[in-house]
């Protein structure tokens, strides 16, 4: 049995104003403090537009369930929380996906990720162009990445051409490539397939 890794950081959860809805990282351990405090700062922050948003959303349903007449029993309730995952956290380096739901009426509600991903030496956070060593072999990558998709119609029927990974989130694994990307909802494919979670390709096979 192989031996744990060495956490980066330290990752704590957070509730905003004591809500379980609103759940926000902060991160202890980094060598830049002064970094580490402005990150931490930061998902405060955006748990506080949340927050926000939430309260928005909850006095929305009154409303508009009052104008239709119904009753609460016969008019499914609004519902906004935030929560998060520490996707990896070794090597330096920690990536952790925030995700959003949302139901405002209508058959389902709506999920969507970004991502955290910092270098926990420097504390600065780093882009997924940054993670290849060249404009080129990024170029490579995102093409068969793209491409890959684009071949495979049956299961991402709604991927286009004009697919940019560049506004992909992203965290880092311990597979081959190292890296996996996130599409949000309808991104690539129906709201039945969810968020779709695939490796960024390295060579073009």
């Amino acid at each position: 049995m192989h031996a744990e890794m060495k956490k980066a950081v330290t990752v704590k959860t957070h509730k905003f104003m004591f809500n379980s809805n609103i759940k926000y990282p902060q991160i202890s351990g980094m060598k830049n403090k002064l970094r580490q405090e402005k990150i931490n700062s930061n998902f405060k922050k955006v748990a506080q537009q949340d927050y926000k948003e939430r309260k928005k959303i909850l006095k929305r349903y009154d409303k508009d369930r009052k104008e239709l007449g119904l009753s609460k029993k016969d008019y499914a309730s609004y519902e906004y929380k935030t929560f998060f995952t520490v996707k990896y956290n070794q090597n330096n380096k920690v990536s952790i996906v925030r995700t959003k739901y949302y139901y405002t009426g209508g058959a389902h509600g709506e999920y969507y990720s970004e991502s955290y991903n910092y270098n926990t030496n420097s504390s600065k956070e780093v882009t997924l162009k940054q993670n290849f060593k060249t404009a080129a072999a990024y170029n490579k990558a995102a093409t068969c990445t793209v491409n890959k998709i684009l071949a495979d119609k049956e299961k991402y029927p709604l991927a286009d051409k004009n697919l940019n990974l560049n506004l992909t989130p992203y965290y880092w694994t311990n597979s081959k490539s190292g890296i996996n990307l996130i599409f949000q909802i309808y991104e690539i494919a129906p709201y039945s397939s969810g968020q779709i979670e695939l490796p960024m390709e390295t060579t073009c096979k």
